[in-house]
C-alpha cells in the first residue's frame, strides 16, 4: 500500500518539474529573440546611414523612433520605409535617396533636438541643389507613452509638424494593446490627430486604427516592436495615406 501511495504522489511532481522546465525554455527563447531585437539597433543604425550616401534623384526623408528605424523586422527591406521607397522609385519612375533620420529610443522632444536640425539643414541643402524631395514621414510618439504629458507632446509636437513641408505624411501613436498604456497612448495619438488636421497641407497616417487588435504574430520577439507582418499594417496605414491624399507630389520640392 505505501509503494502505491509513492506511486501516486510522483506523478504530481514530475508533472510540475516537467511545467517548470517547459516555462524555462519558452523563457530562454523568449528572452534570446529580445535580445537579438535589441542586438540589431545599432546595425541597423549603420544601415540607413550608409544608405543615405546613396545618390538619388528624388529624395524620401524620415523622421522618428525605432519604429521608423525599423527595429523587429527581420531586415530592413521589411521596414516601412524601404517599402515606401520602393514605392517612391516605382512611382516615379526614378532613383530614390532614403535619409533615415530616425534614432532608437527617441521622444518627440528629442527629435526636436536632435533630428529637426539635421532636416531642416538638409531641406535647405536640397533646395540650393534643385533636388526634389518626393516624400517626407513622421511617426513619433510611442516612446512618449507615460513619460510625456499630452500638453507636452502637443507642444513638441507641434515644433514638429510647422518644420515640415507640405505633403508631409504625419502618423499618429499605435495602438499599446492594452492596460493603462493603452490608454495613454490614445490620449497622444488624439493629440497627433488633432495636430495634424489643424495644418491641412499635412497628410495623416491612421496608425493608431491599422494596430488596432495586434496578435502575438504582430509582434517581434521582444513583445514590444512590430514583427515582418506588424509591419505590414504600417505599410497600409501609410499606402492608404498617400492614396487619399491624391496623385499630386506629396511633398514637393524643398525651394
Amino acid at each position: 500500500m505505501t509503494g502505491t501511495v509513492r506511486w501516486w504522489r510522483r506523478p504530481p511532481v514530475a508533472a510540475a518539474i516537467s511545467v517548470l522546465i517547459g516555462v524555462l525554455l519558452v523563457a530562454t527563447v523568449l528572452v534570446g529573440r529580445g535580445l537579438l531585437v535589441v542586438a540589431s539597433i545599432q546595425p541597423r543604425a549603420a544601415y540607413w546611414q550608409e544608405r543615405a550616401q546613396e545618390p538619388g534623384d528624388v529624395v524620401l526623408l524620415a523622421l522618428g523612433d525605432s519604429l521608423t528605424q525599423g527595429i523587429g523586422s527581420s531586415d530592413p527591406d521589411s521596414s516601412y520605409v524601404s517599402v515606401l521607397t520602393d514605392d517612391l522609385a516605382e512611382r516615379t519612375g526614378s532613383d530614390v535617396r532614403v535619409v533615415n533620420l530616425s534614432v532608437t529610443g527617441a521622444t518627440t522632444a528629442q527629435l526636436v533636438t536632435d533630428q529637426l536640425p539635421a532636416f531642416e539643414d538638409l531641406l535647405a541643402e536640397l533646395a540650393a541643389d534643385g533636388t526634389p524631395v518626393g516624400l517626407v514621414t513622421v511617426c513619433i510618439g510611442a516612446n512618449d507613452v507615460g513619460s510625456t504629458t499630452p500638453a507636452q507632446y502637443r507642444r513638441e509636437l507641434s515644433r514638429v509638424l510647422d518644420a515640415l513641408p507640405p505633403g508631409s505624411l504625419v502618423a499618429d501613436v499605435p495602438d499599446f494593446g492594452g492596460g493603462q498604456e493603452r490608454v495613454r497612448a490614445a490620449e497622444l495619438a488624439e493629440v497627433a490627430r488633432q495636430e495634424v488636421a489643424a495644418r491641412p497641407d499635412l497628410v495623416p497616417v491612421a496608425l493608431e486604427r491599422a494596430t488596432a487588435g495586434q496578435g502575438l504574430a504582430d509582434y517581434a520577439g521582444d513583445l514590444f516592436h512590430p514583427s515582418d507582418q506588424g509591419y505590414r499594417r504600417y505599410v497600409a496605414a501609410f499606402r492608404a495615406a498617400i492614396d487619399e491624399a491624391g496623385p499630386q507630389p506629396f511633398a514637393p520640392d524643398a525651394g
